[in-house]
């Protein structure tokens, strides 16, 4: 309803609302068809060029498409818990081969039986071992091993501890020196350079999507105007400022600077009944936004009035996000009777004494 066209008068408010309903139309034809829906599921975007048939098979059901999605994901678990506990393992077999070699008599042939040559496993050695990381230092390592030798055999099983420590002080000093002065510069600046050309290779994307984001927020203020004045009646929620990006916290990195963009317009949109609810997803998929620092790690910081009161809050990327947050007295006034206010009471004197 909000990308309408019609909803729009303004012809320029119009052209950009057509552009963004189309994009709402397209994403609502892949949702409503199950197997379109589980090849983006799996694939995404990818998946559906060319109808997502380069990389699913057509006569695939979408249940058929999720199994093989989730064996692939059972496979990759099983090879990260693999990489974890660094299993190692080694089998040995000794082979009694003498009577393939040792052949002198000339009336060997003759005998009975003869003709084919006798060969035995004689012995057999068998060993595994798996380790568990337990701290950054500590590590528990199980052990076993199986042998056996004409006929007998035994084993063993060992459980020892690991710990990554340094007696001498001056590989220390050298390893951390090597780590400062080299390593670290050099991991910083070739994950710079990454990023840097993941910036180059998405510039005309990034452009695309800020586009789209400053129409929507364009075509967001009359509703949004509707829901301030709708809030404010009733000391709802109000979004008085929101940024989405990348902050910088931390003194050493001041140099840094923030790579943020503003989205109180969006937020105060997507409040209902004095209510905002964010799933898990990553919020640069959200209407009014976009990806201000592609590769880089970022967070939603919201300050907001509810009830006449001012709260303020920091999310990730990836975390769900619901606000107002819930006031611990307000639970108490659920009760009824005078034990409701007795508690009540006491919890603010109690607090008010603090």
């Amino acid at each position: 309803m909000l990308y309408h066209p019609d909803k729009h008068r303004d012809p320029e408010l119009k052209r950009q609302a057509e552009q963004l309903f189309n994009l709402v139309h397209e994403a609502y034809e892949v949702l409503s068809d199950p197997q379109s829906r589980a090849i983006y599921d799996i694939y995404g975007k990818r998946g559906l060029d060319v109808e997502g048939w380069e990389v699913v098979e057509r006569k695939r059901t979408p249940a058929e498409i999720r199994e093989e999605y989730e064996r692939l994901q059972r496979e990759r678990e099983e090879r990260r818990l693999q990489q974890r506990t660094n299993p190692k393992g080694t089998i040995s077999v000794g082979i009694d081969a003498t009577d393939l070699f040792d052949r002198y008599e000339e009336d060997y042939e003759d005998v009975v039986g003869g003709g084919a040559p006798h060969v035995e496993i004689n012995k057999m050695h068998i060993s595994q071992s798996i380790e568990a990381p337990l701290t950054t230092k500590d590590t528990a390592i199980l052990s076993g091993s199986l042998s056996t030798h004409n006929g007998n055999g035994g084993g063993t099983i060992n459980l020892a501890l690991r710990r990554v420590t340094s007696a001498k002080v001056g590989p220390l000093v050298f390893y951390l020196a090597i780590q400062q002065l080299i390593i670290r510069p050099y991991v910083r600046a070739q994950k710079e350079q990454d990023l840097e050309k993941q910036r180059e290779s998405s510039a005309s994307n990034i452009a695309k999507k800020k586009q789209e984001a400053e129409a929507a927020v364009l075509l967001m203020q009359e509703s949004v105007r509707r829901i301030i004045e709708a809030e404010e009646s009733r000391m709802g929620l109000i979004i008085l400022n929101a940024w989405y990006g990348k902050f910088v916290t931390d003194n050493s990195r001041k140099h840094e600077r923030a790579k943020v963009i503003d989205v109180t317009v969006p937020l105060q949109c997507l409040v209902k009944d004095s209510k905002l609810i964010l799933t898990e997803a990553i919020k640069s998929g959200l209407p009014g936004f976009y990806d201000p620092c592609v590769g880089e790690e970022k967070s939603l910081k919201v300050l907001y009035q509810f009830r006449g009161v001012m709260h303020q809050v920091l999310s990730g990327d990836t975390e769900p996000l619901r606000i107002p947050k819930q006031c611990k007295f307000l639970g108490l006034l659920h009760g009824t009777g005078t034990a409701c206010v007795f508690t009540l009471v006491r919890s603010l004197v109690f607090t008010a004494s603090k």
